[in-house]
């Protein structure tokens, strides 16, 4: 059969009614099962696909799912547009996807075009979100979900994991191992999780009898460089055993760190984690880390924004998804029965 298969024709085949079909197609209720069954066979056959855009436009709708990305060059964001991407295909929606770079304005004004009637809803991955875009979200009524925001009790519906009690496994795990000497990374501090996942770190030690020395404590942005400097800095300073770092990409850098300080990982020194990105198995030795299911994340605050331009009510304004310790090559116990070994300094180059 040539050209675009129609209603009508799949209809004629199957001997039932266009509405029929339409039902069928769009999972509607009122057909048997044979004739549901049928009216499948005869579409695969015929190769009929709804018009998903003239479906929408009848409804008022685009079919289009706006995204507004932090950036669109980190391994995390990456990962929860992935599963976004996954769920918004499996019901037929598009993406279209932006990025603020950091900027409050941008994100603004992102938010402003795209509730111009662009798109049915969007979703916002750990958005800047100023009290203006709030508002601007609501006085346009726009269906909107936001993953991992900033802060905690933003007024939108929103979905983040469970970071406190992350943190404090991961922590835990070095415990266990015999460590008592942990220094901790902190992540960027105009972030809550940042917060939230360091008294994850403190009530782990405090449980355990352990004090956190506050000059082993450090912060910095949510890189790799950055993790690599302030981890050289804590060895270098205070000789800790292990290092528990906010996000993966620091605590890759502090894995080299410690090497470049002449401490073998995981034997002499351990680093934990938080993310478990791509890179966190793929590094040598692999890193131990606290898993943040982002692809998971993204297809949940999918489903929810579906719901939500669906006219359905979420159950809750803050859905929490939980994380997993993910043990690999970077920890181990602590050397026992001599002392830590002091860094290189002035190795020849």
């Amino acid at each position: 059969m040539t050209g675009r298969v129609t209603i009508a024709q799949v209809a004629e085949e199957a001997g039932v009614s266009a509405m029929t079909v339409s039902n069928v197609m769009n999972g509607k209720p009122g057909a048997s099962e044979e004739t549901r069954r049928r009216v499948l066979e005869v579409a695969g056959r015929l190769g009929y696909r709804p018009n998903v855009s003239a479906r929408n436009l009848k409804g008022g709708r685009s079919g289009l799912i706006g995204l507004i990305a932090l950036d669109l060059t980190s391994q995390y964001g990456l990962e929860i547009l992935r599963g976004v991407a996954d769920e918004l295909a499996d019901a037929e929606q598009e993406l279209l996807v932006n990025a603020s770079y950091h900027d409050a304005a941008r994100e603004k004004d992102r938010v402003e075009f795209l509730g111009r009637g662009l798109v049915d809803g969007v979703l916002m991955i750990a958005p800047v979100l100023e009290d203006e875009t709030v508002k601007l979200l609501r006085r346009q009524n726009l269906p909107c979900v936001i993953i991992d925001p900033r802060r905690l009790e933003v007024p939108l519906p929103r979905l983040s994991v469970d970071n406190y009690h992350g943190m404090r496994q991961g922590t835990q795990h070095l415990i266990d191992l015999g460590h008592t000497r942990i220094a901790y990374i902190r992540g960027e501090e105009d972030l809550e999780s940042t917060s939230v996942r360091f008294q994850g770190f403190e009530d782990a030690m405090r449980l355990a009898g352990l004090k956190v020395d506050p000059r082993m404590v450090a912060s910095c942005d949510f890189s790799y460089a950055s993790g690599f400097r302030t981890a050289t800095q804590l060895i270098s300073e205070h000789r800790p055993t292990a290092i528990v770092a906010g996000a993966d990409l620091m605590a890759l850098g502090a894995v080299d760190a410690a090497r470049a300080s002449g401490l073998d990982v995981p034997s002499e020194f351990s680093v934990v984690g938080f993310d478990d990105l791509p890179q966190a198995a793929q590094s040598f030795p692999g890193l131990t880390t606290v898993r943040q299911p982002l692809h998971d994340m993204g297809q949940k605050a999918a489903r929810a924004l579906l719901s939500l331009i669906e006219g359905q009510k979420l159950l809750m304004e803050h859905m929490e998804v939980g994380t997993q310790l993910v043990i690999r090559n970077s920890t181990a116990p602590p050397r026992r029965g001599e002392p830590h070994i002091l860094p290189r300094r002035g190795a020849e180059t």
